[in-house]
């Protein structure tokens, strides 16, 4: 697979971050060929599409029976490396591998089987943001020992492994090498300070920056306003400052940012997905004998007021169908707008109902 054939199938199941899905199938193409060095490092709000990146590589992996060796995709929260009396535990990810490997390969695998998908896996380190070396303006030691421990992981390490399994239909226990260099790293996280980081940078007096602006014509009058994106203002030093350690970021390929969803891309993410909030909406009320169907216009609205939450993304959908839907799931029967349809009953959703709805109280 090149990576034009990788990025066409990540595209199906994630709406928008083409130029994130590039880098993404640079990445694994490299995975695949057994280069070193295609880790990334993913910057981006809450609910802009990094799980569902990650999950799009698993099913990558699944669906082509060539690839089998590399479908152990695991994705872990970068803190796990981290023990109670605050050490560093790399040995966390080795047996959450080894987990994922025995699911795949049920009981019957061998040590040296397990060894294999191991060092072939896809290790996706969400929340990394949550590791830096600085925490409230003081050094979080726990956060620098984490990124040291990950950086000797992504360089390539020989690590023994004991492990068991099937041997000749005997049970045995055996140590397997595990060279961490063959796996591909993608960390995550939502840099959530990082943003106004930047544009306070941006904006200094001193830094001489001039933002670009937009004209807009409503109602008779003539609006200017700058706008700033932290896509097009990024340096890899505001990283520094936010506290990730320079020999972390430079074991990684680059640092890519995922761009905030307008409301075009809600309204797909909204409606298309089979896991989505309107199909799993849809079939709730199928349990009812309902048939329920949300119009265009009360899309459109609902993406728009999404929209304006740009810090939590795609998740603000839940959050905004739940204010308008919650009533027809608590009662739908005593709703006036489920009405009698053939033998069975329909809601639909429409613009002024969401208007009523997201209508501030007064």
């Amino acid at each position: 697979m090149r990576p034009t054939d990788i990025y066409n199938e990540l595209e199906r199941q994630v709406i928008g971050q083409q130029e994130v899905l590039r880098y993404v199938s640079v990445a694994i193409f490299k995975h695949l060929e057994g280069e070193k060095y295609g880790n990334l490092l993913l910057i981006g709000n809450s609910g802009t599409g990094k799980t569902t990146i990650m999950h799009a590589i698993e099913a990558l992996y699944a669906a082509h029976g060539e690839l089998t060796d590399y479908r152990v995709v695991l994705i872990m929260n970068a803190n796990t490396f981290a023990t109670e009396e605050g050490a560093v535990d790399t040995t966390r990810l080795f047996s959450r591998l080894e987990e994922k490997v025995r699911q795949l390969l049920g009981a019957g695998a061998s040590p040296e089987q397990i060894g294999r998908l191991m060092e072939r896996a896809t290790v996706c380190l969400d929340e990394i943001d949550k590791v830096s070396g600085m925490i409230g303006g003081k050094p979080y030691v726990t956060g620098i020992n984490i990124q040291q421990a990950v950086l000797t992981l992504i360089e390539g390490e020989r690590v023994p492994y004991r492990v068991s399994g099937q041997v000749d239909g005997v049970t045995r226990s055996d140590t397997v090498w595990v060279d961490t260099g063959k796996m591909l790293f993608l960390c995550a996280g939502a840099f959530e300070t990082l943003y106004d980081q930047v544009f306070a940078r941006v904006t200094s007096p001193k830094s001489g920056t001039k933002l670009p602006t937009t004209t807009t014509y409503i109602n008779g009058k003539i609006t200017i306003r700058e706008y700033f994106t932290l896509r097009h203002h990024f340096r890899q030093e505001d990283l520094f400052e936010y506290g990730m350690q320079p020999q972390f970021l430079s074991r990684f390929d680059n640092a890519v940012i995922l761009e905030d969803l307008n409301a075009a891309l809600l309204a797909r993410i909204f409606t298309e997905p089979e896991e989505g909030v309107l199909r799993t909406s849809q079939n709730f009320f199928r349990r009812y004998g309902i048939e329920l169907e949300v119009t265009e216009p009360a899309v459109q609205r609902i993406a728009e007021e999404a929209a304006k939450s740009s810090r939590i993304g795609a998740r603000a959908l839940k959050s905004i169908y739940g204010r308008i839907i919650k009533p027809f799931e608590f009662d739908p029967f005593s709703q006036p707008e489920v009405k009698p349809n053939g033998s069975g009953h329909q809601l639909i959703v429409d613009e002024p109902l969401v208007a009523s709805t997201l209508k501030p109280p007064i």
